[in-house]
């Protein structure tokens, strides 16, 4: 028979498995060096703003550790909630990234985090105010007089 030269003859097929695992373990090795790193600054949004208002209102600092009579203590114990512990660690997670300097577009950080409302009242505080003084030139304009209302 004749041989490609591009073909691979193994003895048996413990060898044939062992080759098929080596390329298998190198191909997922290098997709976890290239793109399956986690963003610690993903999900940095208003339901977990909430959710950690809502553990901060039942627990204060549910990462706090209580002692064997419910007490907090100084030492080693148990955390009041862990669930609520791990959404106020995102949330401070999330308030560093929203610090973060991302100059050209190197992470995805959500800017508004925890203050996405401040800018809205903050503009209709504005909106407000330039209102009020145009309606007033208006009306002055048109002759009904100054508006004091």
């Amino acid at each position: 028979p004749t041989s490609n030269k591009n073909t691979v003859h193994f003895r048996n097929y413990r060898e044939k498995m062992g080759a098929m695992k080596l390329v298998l373990f190198c191909a997922l090795a290098g997709v976890s060096a290239t793109g399956l790193t986690q963003d610690p600054c993903t999900g940095c949004d208003s339901a977990l703003a909430q959710a950690y208002q809502v553990c901060a209102k039942d627990h204060g600092n549910p990462c706090a550790e209580t002692n064997e009579k419910g007490l907090v203590s100084s030492g080693a114990g148990t955390k009041k909630d862990i669930g609520c512990c791990m959404k106020k660690e995102k949330h401070d997670r999330c308030l560093e990234c929203k610090s973060m300097d991302c100059a050209y577009k190197t992470c995805h950080v959500n800017k508004q985090y925890y203050s996405e409302y401040s800018s809205v009242t903050e503009a209709k505080k504005w909106t407000k105010k330039a209102n009020k003084e145009h309606s007033a030139k208006a009306m002055k304009a048109a002759g009904w007089g100054d508006n004091k209302a």
